[in-house]
C-alpha cells in the first residue's frame, strides 16, 4: 500500500526536507528561505508537478531529514516571516533537532515523523579505479578522453533490495585547472550504473560534456556551451512506497536552482518531478 507523502527541500547552506502526510513537495533553504515548489505524490494520482498546486508550510508542520547517510534530523516549522518579491511568504522560523549539517549541508525533507526505510548508502572512495573507469568510458563515448575523472560523489545504492550491484556516480571537471593555452574536457555528470550477473549498463541522469580547444578562453567556451553546473545527490529513499528507491538530485546552476526526482524500475530511469527557479539578486 502506497504512503501519501509531503516532500520539502531545504537547500544550501542548504539542507532539504521531506514530508509524509499531505503529498506536498516544496523547497527551502537551511535559513528557512523558500526556494521553489516542486510537486507532490498522491496515491491513486501519482506524481503531480508544482504548476498544479502551491501550499506553503504551516506552523507546527514536522519534517524528517534524510541524506545519503540515512535519517539525520527532524524539523518543526514555527512561524511565517516576511513575504518574498512575488507576495508569498518566503521565510519561516524552524526548529531543527541535533543534525550536524557540517558533514552534509544538503538533505531531503519528508513531512511527518513516520520513518521511511532509510538504510544508509555505502560510500565509494572517489579514487576507486573500477568506478573511475565506468565514468571514463561514458565520457569517452561523448568525445572526452579523461582517464581519471574526478568523482565528487559515489554511492552503492540497492535501489530495489534484490542484491543487484547498483551505484550512482557524480563527476565534475576541475574548473580551476582550465587554462587558455591548453585543451580541456569540461563535464558535470550524474550516472546510474548497475551490474546484473555480468550485464552492465549506464544511464545518464544529468550531465554536460564539452571539449575546449587550446587557445580558447574559458569565458569564450562558456559563451558557446554555458556555465558548467554542479550536481549533488541529495538522497535515495522510497518516496512512493513501491519498494524502489527514488533518486533525488540537486543541480546548482550559475543562475538558477533545479531539483529532479527519478524513479527506476530495474531497466529505465524516469524523471517524475523537476523544479527550476532562477536566482534573483
Amino acid at each position: 500500500m502506497k504512503r501519501p507523502l509531503a516532500l520539502w527541500f531545504f537547500l544550501a547552506a542548504c539542507p532539504v526536507l521531506h514530508a509524509a502526510d499531505s503529498g506536498r513537495i516544496l523547497a527551502f533553504a537551511i535559513d528557512n528561505c523558500l526556494t521553489l515548489a516542486i510537486g507532490k505524490f498522491e496515491p491513486g494520482h501519482g506524481w503531480i508537478q508544482s504548476t498544479d498546486f502551491y501550499t506553503p508550510p504551516q506552523p507546527g508542520d514536522v519534517f524528517t531529514l534524510y541524506t545519503p547517510t540515512g535519517k539525520v534530523a527532524a524539523v518543526t516549522i514555527q512561524g511565517k516571516q516576511r513575504p518574498d518579491w512575488e507576495g508569498s511568504f518566503a521565510d519561516w522560523t524552524a526548529q531543527v533537532s541535533g543534525w550536524d549539517n557540517r558533514s552534509s549541508s544538503f538533505a531531503l525533507a519528508v513531512a511527518g515523523t513516520a520513518p521511511l526505510p532509510d538504510e544508509p548508502l555505502v560510500p565509494i572512495p572517489p579514487d576507486n579505479p573500477k568506478y573511475e573507469a565506468i565514468v571514463s568510458k561514458y565520457l569517452k563515448s561523448h568525445g572526452l578522453h579523461v582517464d581519471q575523472p574526478f568523482l565528487t560523489q559515489a554511492y552503492a545504492i540497492p535501489l530495489e533490495g534484490q542484491g543487484r550491484e547498483e551505484a550512482v556516480l557524480l563527476a565534475h571537471s576541475d574548473a580551476s585547472a582550465v587554462s587558455t593555452e591548453h585543451e580541456a574536457a569540461i563535464y558535470a555528470v550524474a550516472l546510474l550504473w548497475w551490474n546484473d550477473h555480468g550485464k552492465e549498463k549506464v544511464l545518464p541522469l544529468a550531465g554536460q560534456t564539452s571539449f575546449k580547444p587550446a587557445g580558447r578562453t574559458l569565458e569564450e567556451h562558456e559563451h558557446l556551451y554555458g556555465t558548467r553546473d554542479f550536481l549533488r545527490l541529495l538522497a535515495a529513499v522510497d518516496l512512493d512506497g513501491d519498494g524502489w528507491k527514488e533518486i533525488v538530485l540537486y543541480d546548482a546552476k550559475d543562475d538558477a536552482t533545479q531539483i529532479d526526482i527519478f524513479t527506476f524500475n530495474g531497466r529505465r530511469a524516469k524523471k517524475v518531478l523537476s523544479a527550476y527557479k532562477p536566482n534573483y539578486n
